[in-house]
């Protein structure tokens, strides 16, 4: 999330910008099963209250590459990923301004995603990470 302060996505988020940040990592750990932050600090609040923005396509496909960077930073379990992406870019579309959300709305598939951060030595290594995680 930190990567996106400089990005247009959040231009005008202001000092909004680290309380978005926490909520969005308490509901995250909360979703996985984690410690129930996001109820405990933020079950006060109505759906999208006190967000500077609600994101449109581009903001959309910026916060999905922004996710796939953070699996990297973090050594994100490969084989997790496509688990965790099948959560998360359906939450995307959830995350939509009224606005953004039509039929033509363009679908990240995992695999498709995979494909365009990967060469074919990393994609081996990945696959070979994936093999032995499931060992």
């Amino acid at each position: 999330m930190r990567r996106l302060r400089t990005t247009p996505l959040f231009a005008h988020a202001g000092d909004c910008f680290d309380c978005v940040t926490e909520r969005v990592a308490d509901y995250v750990v909360e979703a996985c099963g984690g410690p129930l932050y996001y109820s405990q600090r933020h079950a006060h609040l109505q759906a999208g209250a006190g967000l500077p923005l609600l994101l449109d396509e581009e903001g959309r496909e910026l916060w999905l590459v922004q996710l796939w960077h953070a699996f990297d930073d973090v050594n994100f379990p490969p084989a997790l990923r496509a688990d965790f992406w099948g959560w998360a870019e359906p939450l995307s579309v959830q995350l939509l301004a009224p606005r953004a959300r039509h039929e033509a709305l363009t679908r990240y598939a995992y695999d498709t995603v995979r494909s365009w951060f990967t060469t074919s030595t990393s994609l081996a290594r990945s696959l070979d990470d994936e093999a032995s995680w499931q060992r």
